[in-house]
């Protein structure tokens, strides 16, 4: 719970992607980086609503955690996703990600950004 009152402003952040405005605004998805402590590697999750899978909002928001790490002198983003995850695991190679499958259907993908 502390980690989620006391956000680390200069480790972590979340990137939102809305339509809409005022009454009829409406989330459909979110990428959030979150550096270690030593800001060498940043961990990012993309989460993106049903209906706006498969669209480009998923890579706008890699595209976007990209862009954030590389500007904290990051060197590397790692991520994680289901081996069965197709428009993700596509989505990576697009962008020159190491795909390195795991056990129990889990795939590891890190990116060199050569930051520092």
């Amino acid at each position: 719970m502390t980690r989620y009152c006391f956000v680390d402003y200069d480790r972590e952040v979340a990137i939102v992607a809305e339509l809409g405005a005022g009454a009829q605004r409406r989330l459909i998805g979110v990428g959030r980086p979150i550096a270690d402590p030593d800001h060498e590697t940043v961990e990012y999750a993309v989460l993106v609503a049903d209906a706006w899978q498969n669209v480009g909002v998923g890579g706008i928001l890699t595209d976007n955690c990209l862009e954030i790490a590389r500007s904290k002198g990051l060197r590397r983003i790692v991520a994680q996703t289901t081996s069965d995850n197709a428009r993700m695991l596509a989505l990576f190679a697009r962008r020159g990600f190491a795909i390195l499958p795991e056990d129990e259907g889990l795939v590891n993908v890190t990116k060199d950004l050569g930051g520092g």
